[in-house]
């Protein structure tokens, strides 16, 4: 005898005869057939089980009900899963169901037609499985949102720090706070908003914050990324994780930097430390404390012995542009320290401090030589008290003695991280601070506060030292790691007769992190290296400087073992001969030099075609006052001038002519 299916009915009358009659009943060797075995892993659209707060949203009206069937008959060859759904607060029923036949065990799926479920409707589904004589256990609840639209786009959005007036205010880096408001309509459905300031940035990839559980507006506080005009994107995020297909856009116009807050550069001839900034944070500076020639030979650096250092009395404090008061560097928020250091030696364990800012009992943050490990370090102390909790990240590499270093600790109050730079490059390891305070007892160079008393005073040199009260960007900070550009120098003279030579010097006056000079003749291309006769030398070059008479450049920059390149230098030289005219014919609309154009040259009826490169040029002529002209095609050029014994290079700019249009 075939037994009626246990439970509920889950399919009409005429399904459930012609499974009954229509499939084999497999049986175990005892004789009786197994029920099939709960539906396992059932999912919602591709989203696991869940109910309550947990539940899925399903991004359409159709959404697959999915699971694994199985019978412990291995025998058995077919079953039949059927999926029950309805909405939330309402009970199963046979009426909304689908099933899926297939293997034993085997994935089955089938999607709710359309038409059955609604935007925004909340349900519950179970499901059993039939091996065409018994039904099994139902399986668990599962529930699912149905949200087939994104949300609307934000609200507006608000700055009383950065309003959108035109006039540009704060400054890069310096935290503004801005108010996101909830879109009019269906403002219940937004969980977060993205934001970027990057027009290239979507907003999957954005970072976030949450919504407001009372008014689902937000608040983000967040300095901006550059000067000039800023546009803030803002997107909606609903709980299924849609965004708005539009973003919100706010623009503001932000001051450029102010740049530090206090910078000591120590070209005093002796005595204190000016803060050149302009904001008065002089370092007093102990006895002991010496001035030496800075990197590179240029101006002077602070020595330190070991037990000298230099104090600024309480916070540094700068005076903030649109602000009348000055205000406190707080080191509870963002800020940026910098220095050049050079060590004597890699003696330890003890920390030797390039930079510090100090509470009563301990330093808040200290820039180091770290003794015990033989690197740099950037330090943070969680709390002003005895003994406190320290965070610290340490450089990749080894410290070098004798060789001036780059340094800059970065902190950042919003993600509590520490970052340090060696050289303008960031180094692998960052930590996360634990607590923290604001140092308002004192700014020391060269030492620094552990439980009431001073220590880790430094033996060598700094130089360049700079705080800043906002986290400065990464390209700043490689700025300020690159080498000083070279002397440039002409041992035997700067005057040379036209197809002669000449010999130039490049020198990286004792900048021992210099190993190579890029230069060019004539242009700024740069594209000839020479190495150092070692590092922090120089290079002698001997070049041909050709049949152009006048005033010629040599363009050069220092490149360091880092592949870090200086500023461009520049070196004149003059080549003498006979009086010449040359220069080089250019069109204004394309600002790019005009081949093939003819120069004429009077009194004398001279004429000159310009090459490939637009040069002309009239050699062998007397000095003396010409008009020098040109035209092409539709494109005039004429003025006077005077050619002295010497010769003279001018550009020819080719304008419309009168009552000629061009195109």
């Amino acid at each position: 005898m075939v037994l009626a299916p246990a439970g509920p009915a889950a399919a009409s009358p005429t399904q459930d005869r012609f499974e009954r009659s229509n499939q084999p009943v497999p049986r175990l060797a005892t004789g009786r057939n197994a029920k099939p075995n709960a539906l396992a892993d059932p999912k919602s659209d591709g989203k696991p089980c869940a109910t309550g707060a947990a539940r899925p949203y399903v991004l359409t009206t159709t959404p697959f009900l999915t699971g694994r069937q199985s019978d412990p008959d291995t025998g058995q060859q077919s079953l039949t899963t059927w999926f029950h759904w309805w909405a939330l607060g309402g009970a199963r029923n046979d009426v909304d169901t689908v099933s899926q036949a297939s293997g034993n065990p085997s994935a089955v799926a089938k999607a709710i037609p359309s038409g059955r479920l609604v935007h925004g409707g909340t349900y519950a589904w179970q499901a059993r499985t039939s091996d065409g004589s018994r039904y099994g256990a139902w399986s668990g609840v599962c529930e699912f949102t149905v949200d087939v639209t994104p949300p609307p786009m934000p609200g507006n959005v608000t700055s009383t720090d950065y309003p959108d007036d035109g006039a540009r205010h704060g400054a890069v880096g310096w935290p503004g706070v801005f108010e996101i408001a909830a879109p009019e309509v269906d403002p219940h459905e937004v969980e977060a908003y993205a934001w970027t300031f990057d027009s290239g940035t979507l907003p999957t990839t954005a970072d976030t914050i949450p919504a407001r559980s009372t008014d689902h507006g937000a608040t983000l506080t967040v300095g901006p990324p550059r000067d000039g005009i800023n546009m803030l994107r803002v997107w909606s995020k609903d709980r299924a994780g849609r965004f708005s297909t539009q973003a919100r856009i706010y623009t503001f116009s932000v001051r450029a930097p102010w740049g530090p807050a206090a910078h000591w550069t120590f070209e005093e001839t002796g005595g204190d430390a000016v803060d050149v900034s302009g904001h008065g944070n002089t370092a007093a500076l102990d006895a002991s404390a010496t001035r030496v020639p800075g990197r590179s030979g240029v101006g002077t650096a602070l020595a330190l012995d070991g037990s000298a250092a230099g104090t600024v009395s309480g916070p540094v404090t700068l005076t903030r542009p649109g602000e009348s008061t000055a205000a406190p560097v707080r080191t509870d928020a963002d800020f940026t320290v910098a220095a050049w250091a050079r060590i004597t030696s890699p003696a330890g364990p003890a920390d030797q401090v390039v930079l510090a800012g100090n509470g009563t009992r301990t330093f808040a943050y200290s820039l180091s030589y770290a003794g015990d490990v033989e690197r740099w370090r950037f330090s943070m102390t969680g709390a002003d008290t005895d003994d406190p909790a320290v965070s610290s990240v340490t450089s990749d590499a080894a410290a070098v003695p004798g060789k001036w270093t780059h340094l800059a600790g970065v902190y950042q109050a919003a993600t509590r991280a520490l970052t340090l730079y060696v050289d303008g490059v960031a180094q692998s390891t960052t930590t996360v601070l634990t607590g923290g305070f604001g140092a308002t007892t004192d700014t020391t160079i060269g030492k620094r506060r552990w439980n009431g008393a001073d220590q880790g005073f430094f033996t060598g040199a700094v130089d360049d030292v700079r705080l800043y009260d906002y986290p400065e960007t990464p390209a700043k900070l490689a700025g300020l790691a690159v080498p000083l550009p070279p002397a440039i120098t002409f041992p035997g003279g700067a005057v040379a007769d036209a197809g002669g030579q000449l010999t130039v010097v490049f020198d990286a006056r004792g900048d021992t992190n210099v190993t190579r000079f890029r230069y060019s003749v004539g242009d700024a291309g740069l594209g000839t290296e020479v190495a150092a006769t070692e590092p922090g030398g120089t290079a002698t070059v001997t070049f041909d400087v050709g049949s152009l008479y006048g005033d010629r450049s040599v363009f050069a920059v220092a490149v360091d073992s880092g592949n870090r390149v200086s500023g461009l230098a520049r070196g004149e030289f003059t080549v003498i001969g006979q009086p010449y005219l040359t220069g080089t014919v250019i069109d204004v609309e394309t600002f790019m030099p005009v081949p093939g154009a003819t120069v004429r040259l009077e009194p004398g009826g001279f004429e000159s075609t310009t090459g490939p490169d637009g040069v002309y040029s009239f050699t062998g002529i007397p000095a003396g006052t010409y008009t020098v002209s040109t035209s092409h095609e539709g494109r005039c050029a004429g003025v006077t001038i005077d050619v002295p014994p010497s010769g003279t290079y001018f550009d020819l700019y080719l304008l419309p002519c009168p009552g000629v249009g061009r195109g």
